[in-house]
């Protein structure tokens, strides 16, 4: 009933203003909307061909959501209602999942905690609320821990629960690429377990490698997906330890990293490395909670990964080979269609061997345990390496650690691609709650601050964006003063795009090139001039309308449509 109450909670928090909030461009790579052919970024993805090639070609992301969300618009369509529903439900279904996993820890009562804390989050609502897929692989995550921890708990699990924890995993890591630093903390803690317990390589460190093998493609297709537009990430490992540290986010990071801009107004450039003395405060209080709950860790009381029944070396065999030719069909459709593909794929025709080579490692593991577990077994000795406690805390602290390790090559920080291990950090928080209010003073003043705190973020994401212009307003705006004889010169590119899931019309008299030839087509013809994001005219658009004057002008805060008309 409690329970039932908290989800409740979570459904209507997420729900409410469903719709309130613009489309932004990050939602425009759905499959299914339509677009003008020729001047959208990305372009249309009306079938499921071109939501592959579309992926590859345009985006970083693997195929996974797309591939999904294509299903799902065939079926109920593109309005904002639609695009934006998966979100909530899977948003929702994370409350559950959280309030499980605690359960199967033996934190029952710090799960209750998490479950209301993730249920009326504002980072977790706010992307609840986006046609992204970053519901999606937090629900995955969740569940496919579950699933591993109740796996790791029977003597002998069933068939079902194990083809479907393979199934949950690789879902979540054709849906993002993070979810390789998930998969990673599973098999690491899997090893460790066994080896501490003295134990044949378990059946699901070989289920883990079936996983690895069979999704290997992915890594390859990552690859060649490298030289495309990468959005605008961070590599400032202070600042987003400092943010994550603090209820995973409960309060906004402004800019191009995070994702998060305020309505309606400007945005810096860079997230904002400033606190006010009160949220240093809470971050003090987030790290000494962070230390309370790392240092309540308990071990097992059980015996873990007892199951060492598992696939056959000839699966993994079999499975390198499926991949192996996934990744060279992959190689050949690049050469025989794309006509400049990207220079990354000879990256890919190298990493061929991935799958092979990941393979003989698992076979070669398998034979060689006794030596393997021997070497690791000075580590294995920690409470907070083994358990399933251990399994929450190395998910928490793991992959951000594999993070930053990147970041100094690459920036890859984002805070919304962080909101998969979100839930781990908030059980290893609420863990230190749980032990400090055995006191009832400190629970009385941890209960108030969280309240302040949860509804101070939660008021902050209400007034915040997942882009920069408000193109409903625009549109609304601007639709009426369009005569059906206008032109309407836009430049293309993906920060101009949301515009037309609104002025979805009369497409004909988009100009995205050929300004010149346009106006010549139709000399006395008006020519609306789109700006989006404070950008400067295009100089080939500029030459053109140099020749008209500009009569009036219809804005809104990082959009604006400017009337020009012949001189003569």
């Amino acid at each position: 009933m409690g329970l039932g109450l908290i989800v409740i909670l979570g459904a209507w928090l997420r729900l409410s203003n469903l719709t309130d909030k613009s489309v932004t461009h990050v939602e425009m790579y759905v499959p299914g909307i339509r677009m003008p052919q020729g001047i959208s970024v990305p372009g249309q993805r009306m079938t499921l061909p071109s939501v592959l090639t579309g992926t590859f070609s345009s985006d970083t992301h693997p195929p996974g959501y797309y591939v999904l969300m294509w299903a799902w618009t065939r079926c109920f369509g593109t309005s904002v209602w639609a695009l934006r529903l998966p979100a909530v439900l899977l948003g929702v279904g994370c409350i559950p999942l959280i309030f499980w996993l605690g359960t199967l820890t033996r934190e029952r009562t710090a799960g209750w905690i998490a479950a209301v804390l993730l249920a009326v989050h504002g980072h977790h609502v706010f992307w609840s609320q986006v046609a992204r897929m970053f519901t999606l692989t937090c629900f995955l995550g969740l569940l496919a821990t579950c699933l591993l921890l109740l796996i790791a708990k029977k003597a002998r699990a069933p068939r079902w629960l194990k083809l479907l924890y393979v199934v949950v995993v690789l879902l979540g890591i054709s849906c993002h690429i993070f979810f390789w630093a998930l998969l990673g903390t599973h098999i690491c803690w899997t090893l460790l377990n066994a080896s501490a317990q003295r134990q044949a390589l378990p059946g699901a460190g070989k289920l883990q490698f079936v996983a690895v093998i069979l999704g290997s493609p992915l890594l390859t297709f990552a690859a060649y997906q490298n030289a495309n537009e990468l959005a605008t990430l961070s590599n400032n490992t202070f600042v987003y330890a400092r943010e994550f540290l603090q209820f995973a986010f409960l309060f906004p990071l402004v800019g191009f990293s995070s994702g998060v801009y305020p309505l309606d107004s400007d945005a810096p450039l860079i997230d904002d490395p400033h606190l006010s003395l009160a949220r240093w405060l809470f971050f003090a209080l987030s790290l000494g909670l962070f230390v309370v709950g790392i240092a309540s860790v308990r071990t097992s009381g059980e015996k873990l990964l007892r199951d060492t029944r598992g696939v056959a070396s000839k699966t993994w065999l079999l499975g390198s080979g499926i991949a192996t030719l996934a990744i060279l069909f992959f190689v050949f459709m690049a050469k025989r269609f794309l006509e400049h593909p990207n220079p990354t794929l000879r990256s890919t025709e190298l990493m061929t061997v991935l799958p092979a080579l990941l393979a003989a490692f698992a076979i070669l593991l398998e034979k060689n345990w006794d030596r393997f577990s021997r070497w690791i077994r000075p580590f294995a000795g920690s409470r907070f390496l083994v358990g399933e406690q251990a399994l929450v805390l190395g998910l928490a602290v793991i992959p951000f650690l594999v993070l930053v390790t990147v970041s100094r090559f690459k920036p890859i920080f984002n805070a919304r691609g962080m909101l998969l291990v979100s839930p781990y950090l908030l059980l290893v928080l609420t863990w230190g709650i749980v032990r400090l209010s055995r006191f009832r003073a400190a629970a009385v003043a941890l209960s108030v601050v969280l309240a302040v705190a949860v509804y101070s973020g939660s008021k902050g994401y209400q007034h915040m964006s997942a882009g920069r212009a408000n193109y409903w307003a625009f549109a609304m705006a601007l639709a009426p003063q369009i005569n059906k004889a206008d032109l309407v010169f836009i430049h293309p590119s993906w920060y101009s795009t949301p515009a037309f899931y609104y002025l979805n019309s009369g497409w004909d008299r988009f100009v995205g090139q050929d300004y010149r030839e346009a106006s010549r087509r139709t000399p006395h013809a008006r020519v609306w001039a789109l700006l989006f994001y404070d950008e400067t005219m295009p100089k080939p658009m500029s030459e053109v309308l140099s020749e008209y004057q500009p009569l009036e002008t219809v804005e809104v805060p990082r959009a604006r449509a400017v009337l020009y008309v012949p001189k003569n």
